[in-house]
């Protein structure tokens, strides 16, 4: 019987690794100065470089969540072919991407044998990247799918998501942030560093003087938490060279195995803002503090 992971397509994962290990992407959607709504489609129909600059330029980009149909479209053709779905959504404190899809799979349920799981990854990014990453080593080491979600249930509560921004209007203008809380954020050439809590919600943490002090603090907190002989993923918002250095010296001052670093979509992207950067990996233990 078997059957398929499905994530979002806000993940930061390369394409050919989700073709290689057969997993299901649904689209989210952003539209630029109002214009014709374009599916987040890993920088095929507006590129990466175009987009940053586009955001850089001021042009107002806004984001939704997929429709209904785009998931009951996956899932029906997966259950269609007498598999089972596991869904890992985006975090439901950050995106109705979640709730949509436990709707679809709620009005499948009584048309299909197959079970369509929905797991809340309470994470974004690279963190969600990890947890859709190890779930496809667990699902070709024989888990069936409802041991993955009970996996994935439980390895969502190590992930850390420690990241900064430039500027705090994109999350304000967004939504994610209320204005007064963004007015003691980031102005002028102060930083602001975040995290997602244990409900998968957006949390200040520190305000830093200038882009240097803050790369340097947010690889001081990343270093802190990382095990030693584990993996990291960095997203950035077209800020390569800082990526670059920062994946250098996580891997010489934490010990790693492994950093990866790519390039952030553009949903959470338009939310971020250019040159947000970010560091995501899981912990040994669910009780430490981010």
């Amino acid at each position: 019987m078997g059957y398929v992971i499905v994530t979002d397509s806000v993940l930061d994962l390369e394409e050919d690794f989700l073709f290689q290990n057969g997993i299901c992407t649904v689209p989210l959607q952003f539209t630029v100065e109002g214009w014709d709504t374009v599916e987040d489609d890993f920088g095929r129909t507006v590129s990466f470089s175009s987009f940053y600059q586009q955001l850089r330029q001021g042009k107002n980009i806004t984001t939704a969540p997929a429709h209904q149909s785009a998931f009951t479209s996956v899932f029906e053709g997966i259950l269609k072919s007498n598999r089972d779905v596991v869904y890992l959504g985006l975090s439901s404190a950050l995106s109705g991407n979640y709730q949509i899809a436990c709707i679809a799979a709620e009005e499948l349920k009584t048309r299909y044998y197959n079970q369509v799981y929905c797991v809340d990854t309470l994470a974004a990014s690279g963190g969600q990247a990890l947890i859709v990453s190890e779930a496809a080593k667990r699902k070709a080491e024989g888990l069936t799918s409802e041991q993955l979600v009970e996996w994935a249930a439980e390895y969502r509560s190590r992930i850390s998501h420690c990241f900064m921004v430039d500027d705090l209007q994109y999350l304000e203008r967004n939504g994610d942030l209320e204005k007064k809380t963004s007015l003691f954020g980031s102005r002028g050439s102060t930083c602001q560093l975040l995290h997602l809590d244990t409900s998968g919600k957006l949390a200040l943490d520190k305000k830093v003087r200038g882009r240097k002090k803050a790369l340097e603090l947010l690889q001081k907190q990343a270093v802190a938490q990382l095990p030693k002989g584990g993996t990291a993923y960095i997203s950035h918002a077209d800020c390569r060279e800082d990526a670059e250095e920062l994946a250098k010296n996580l891997l010489h001052n934490a010990g790693l195995k492994h950093v990866e670093y790519i390039m952030l979509n553009e949903v959470i992207g338009a939310h971020a803002g250019p040159g947000a950067i970010g560091v995501f990996f899981c912990r040994e233990q669910n009780n430490v503090s981010i």
